[in-house]
């Protein structure tokens, strides 16, 4: 007998680590949980929600590290289990192949799920990125006012597109999924801006309301 399987009522196994528990599905909405996330496209939306925390305090607590620092494992988090939910959601028949059509059209989400698994299991993981995270004080320039800011460095040791600026990463991580979601139909192309980026948006700039009811995704 496998020493992991005998030791299972224990919890651990051999070596002395934590054995994975899954519970089975309950088959109860996932609502029951997460109160208004119940489908792909609601699961999109709380990235999105992520992302836009994210820039919002890169714009107003600039001069503060753990605001941008959470907000961005935030984001990472939603990435990952956004493909937990669209993976289960394709046919069947697309799952063998969806984990690197996914990694071809979202190139990004390979570092939201290292970051996100090293957060989750609270140790290091590179999965597929093997990059690594900075979080610096940098002054003022043409670009922008002094303040925190924190950039996704490849595994080549440099930034990227943007210079690995996170809230340009996130720009491209959001354009990339909705991408992907629309070519599984997962989302249609019709569903717009999230009602909470609306509201937003029309509370800050009243007068783009005729803008904003058409809803184009960006």
């Amino acid at each position: 007998m496998d020493i992991c399987a005998w030791q299972a009522s224990a919890g651990v196994c051999l070596r002395g680590e934590p054995m994975s528990r899954h519970s089975s599905a309950s088959g109860k909405p996932a609502t029951d949980h997460t109160a208004i996330i119940g489908d792909v496209p609601a699961m999109w939306s709380k990235l999105r929600w992520d992302a836009e925390v994210f820039r919002d305090f890169q714009v107003t607590y600039a001069d503060e590290a753990e605001p941008l620092a959470y907000a961005a494992i935030n984001v990472c988090i939603a990435a990952s289990g956004l493909k937990d939910w669209a993976k289960r959601a394709v046919p069947r028949k697309e799952r063998d192949t969806f984990d690197e059509d996914l990694a071809t059209a979202v190139p990004l989400q390979a570092m939201c799920e290292a970051i996100a698994n090293t957060y989750k299991h609270s140790a290091h993981s590179d999965g597929r990125w093997g990059g690594s995270v900075s979080l610096e004080w940098e002054e003022a320039d043409e670009w922008g006012p002094e303040g925190y800011v924190l950039r996704y460095i490849g595994p080549d040791g440099r930034g990227g597109l943007g210079g690995g600026i996170a809230a340009n990463q996130f720009r491209e991580l959001l354009s990339d999924w909705w991408t992907f979601l629309l070519s599984k139909k997962l989302v249609a192309p019709d569903q717009g801006t999230p009602a909470w980026l609306q509201r937003k948006i029309l509370k800050n700039f009243p007068a783009l309301e005729t803008l904003v009811s058409k809803g184009a995704q960006t």
